[in-house]
């Protein structure tokens, strides 16, 4: 019984002053259970080697296309997807490996992050504390939410393009171009 809480004492004292890893080799490795890696080998796979995520089957590299990013989320993670594509897919990966959900799912919380971290986060932790799970691969996907969407941009579109070319014809008038 001493000898047993002599070697706790130790290991706690130790674990003080070491990281975690230090204790990685000491302890046994518990093995997973078959429901776990079934799972896990549908997920994504991250390879130490290239320090980058891989798809395990053709459904994790299918998804909504780009367009699909601007409609559900908006111009910012619509631009980050296209200035940065693989940090993207990278991000979508990660996601899908780490909640264990679909490609569109990992998709519409990666836009979402991209669009406002801070609300996304929120959201996450109302989800934890029992709130109801947001559905961000359906999110502003409704087909009249889309078409009063689209008839805005058009009006938006030509008020700005009418300021442009106002500007445009005075500076002409004042020999400025």
């Amino acid at each position: 019984m001493t000898m047993r809480l002599s070697a706790t004492i130790l290991l706690v004292i130790a674990s003080a002053f070491c990281p975690v890893e230090c204790f990685q080799t000491a302890l046994p490795a518990a093995k997973p259970s078959r429901a776990l890696l079934s799972t896990l080998s549908m997920a994504p796979k991250f390879d130490p080697k290239t320090q980058k995520w891989s798809p395990t089957s053709p459904e994790d590299e299918e998804g909504y296309p780009v367009f699909g990013t601007l409609l559900r989320q908006g111009p910012k993670p619509f631009f980050q997807r296209l200035s940065s594509g693989d940090d993207y897919e990278q991000a979508v990966y990660k996601y899908m490996a780490k909640d264990d959900c679909s490609r569109n799912e990992a998709q519409g919380n990666m836009d979402a992050y991209f669009e406002n971290p801070n609300d996304w986060q929120y959201q996450k932790l109302r989800e934890k504390d029992g709130a109801a799970k947001f559905d961000y691969a359906n999110a502003n996907m409704d087909p009249k939410q889309l078409v009063l969407t689209a008839i805005w941009s058009v009006v938006v579109t030509y008020f700005l393009s009418d300021i442009a070319l106002f500007i445009y014809k005075a500076g002409l008038e004042k020999g400025l171009y």
